[in-house]
């Protein structure tokens, strides 16, 4: 269940304004790792995107794969065996940025595109 939120975490984590397709966030996260991290200063949760609509979560659970899609505006997400869960994207922020978004159990995230992989 961890895995799932976590995963729909993600989409949280792209709430802050519309976008159109394409979005430069999304695109700024293809290659790099995204780092949800907990207000402790905890990582809980490590997300590798791929431009080919995939991606990888690792968590404390252990890793999972998943996909994704944009659409109006949205990042839907799906881990493999789950249900999809859609959210906002954000737009404007790019490798080096971090944000704050709240996950669907109320937990407040902070979110950080770090290069590489």
């Amino acid at each position: 269940m961890k895995k799932l939120a976590c995963a729909v975490a993600l989409g949280a984590a792209m709430t802050i304004g519309g976008a159109a397709l394409a979005n430069d966030t999304l695109e700024a996260t293809f290659g790099n790792t995204v780092t949800a991290t907990a207000a402790d200063g905890t990582v809980v949760a490590t997300y590798h995107m791929s431009s080919d609509n995939t991606f990888h979560l690792s968590t404390a659970d252990g890793m999972m794969n998943g996909t994704w899609r944009e659409a109006d505006g949205q990042i839907c997400t799906t881990v493999d065996g789950g249900e999809e869960g859609c959210a906002d994207l954000v737009d404007g922020k790019g490798v080096g940025d971090s944000w704050t978004a709240t996950d669907s159990s109320g937990t407040e995230l902070t979110f950080t595109i770090i290069a590489g992989m």
